[in-house]
Parts: C-alpha cells; structure tokens; sequence
C-alpha cells in the first residue's frame, strides 16, 4: 500500500459526513474504530480507501452518503448505460460522479414521479426489502376507458404479499381512462401484469407519492435532500 493511495483514519471517517475529523479522533481513542475487523486506537494511522472500516460496527464510507428524493420526468432513465442518452443522474449536477448515486426502483422512461436515489448500498438494499409495505400512490393513464364493473372486480381481488391495492378510483375531473391507485407493491410490473389481466395497457404513469414524500413544492425534475427525520422514518418503517 503506497502513501498516494493512503488516507488519514481520521479524515476517511469524516468524509463520510458522519462527524468532523476532531470527533473522529475521539472514536478512534475509544477503541470504536475498527480497519479490517482489527480495533485501532493510534491517532494519525492511514487506511487504503478499498479498506473495511467500521464505527461502533457500522460499515463506513469515506464520501458522504446521500439520500434524495427527485420528482422524475419523462424521457429519463433510472439505470446508466451507453444506450441511455438521458439519466436521472444528469439532473443531480451538484452531486459528484464518483458517490455512485442509485436509484431504489426503476421507473421506465415513460413513467414519472417520485423516486429515492442513494449512494448508500445497504439503505438502498433495507428499503427495497420492505418496499411492499410501503403505501404508494399512482395516477395511471389507459389505453381504454376503465369499466366500472373493473373497480369492484379488482377491489375485491384476494392480492398476495407482493401487492396489496387499499383504493382504485377515478381521477376527478379526468377522463374515465384515468385512475387513480393506492397500493404496497414490491414491483411496478406487477401492476402492469394485473391490468393486462384485465385487457388494459398503461400509458403512463405518474407516482405522486411514496411513504410520507409527496411531489408538493417538488417540480418536474427538481429534487432536494432527505432530512434526518423523514429517513429516520422511512428505515423505522
């Protein structure tokens, strides 16, 4: 391990916005500071940035973790690849490259609404676990009217672990290819499969909220940060 590829304990710890260089060095003294499972109490040790560092037992990143929320417009993807010419990451301009931002759940180009984007792997992983316990609500646009015979039938379905509508009904003041659709679901296929079984096809489609985020003072393709409570309750959920 040269010195170039080197970093400060201290200053690993701090970059991961958990704390300041001078608590980190409290933690270090206090034995709560492990490299590579080994406890390190001396001041001043360098790590690697590829080495496991832990606090109190908790994995520690040496970039700061991000939480956001974004209301995504059409015509951007959620995965990057070469074939994407648009992402959802190109709007995040004041977030480095290199904090490896991801999306929770991936919205089709066509699709709109809210999404959570993270560079945090195991938030990311926690949330997508019990992501179908989580109430969401969708204004779905059809290819054909929606039948009225339909909003009963679908209510009335015995849904399994992996959807669960608690309400279906028509947008007001829209047109009857319009609905509106509260739910826990772990996929969005899985909505599309139930409609297709009932001979509709999704046109688009908007999520307009998500847990406790609403897209209130949220425009089209703006996001903002996550605070500490409202993440606090999104993992306690």
């Amino acid at each position: 391990m040269t010195t170039q590829n080197t970093i400060r304990l201290n200053k690993f710890i701090s970059n991961s916005g958990f704390c300041n260089r001078r608590q980190a060095d409290d933690y270090i003294s206090q034995g709560r500071v492990s490299v590579n499972d080994k406890i390190i109490v001396r001041l001043g040790s360098k790590v690697s940035l590829k080495d496991s560092v832990k606090l109190d037992g908790r994995k520690v990143f040496p970039v700061k973790m991000q939480y956001i929320i974004l209301n995504k417009p059409k015509g951007f993807h959620c995965i990057s690849t070469k074939k994407n010419s648009k992402t959802v990451f190109s709007l995040l301009s004041s977030i480095k490259e290199e904090n490896r931002i991801m999306s929770l759940d991936f919205l089709k180009e066509n699709h709109t609404g809210l999404i959570i984007l993270s560079n945090d792997t195991e938030f990311v992983i926690q949330i997508n676990a019990k992501k179908n316990l989580i109430n969401q609500i969708f204004h779905l646009k059809l290819d054909v009217d929606f039948l009225q015979k339909d909003l009963k039938n679908i209510k009335d379905l015995d849904f399994n672990d992996k959807l669960k509508i608690k309400s279906i009904n028509y947008v007001d003041g829209a047109n009857k290819n319009e609905i509106g659709i509260e739910l826990s679901i772990h996929n969005i296929k899985d909505l599309e499969k139930l409609l297709l079984d009932f001979n509709y096809k999704i046109i688009s489609l908007d999520r307009v909220l998500f847990s406790n985020f609403t897209k209130k003072d949220l425009s089209r393709g703006q996001w903002r940060n996550i605070t500490k409570q409202e993440l606090i309750n999104l993992k306690s959920f």
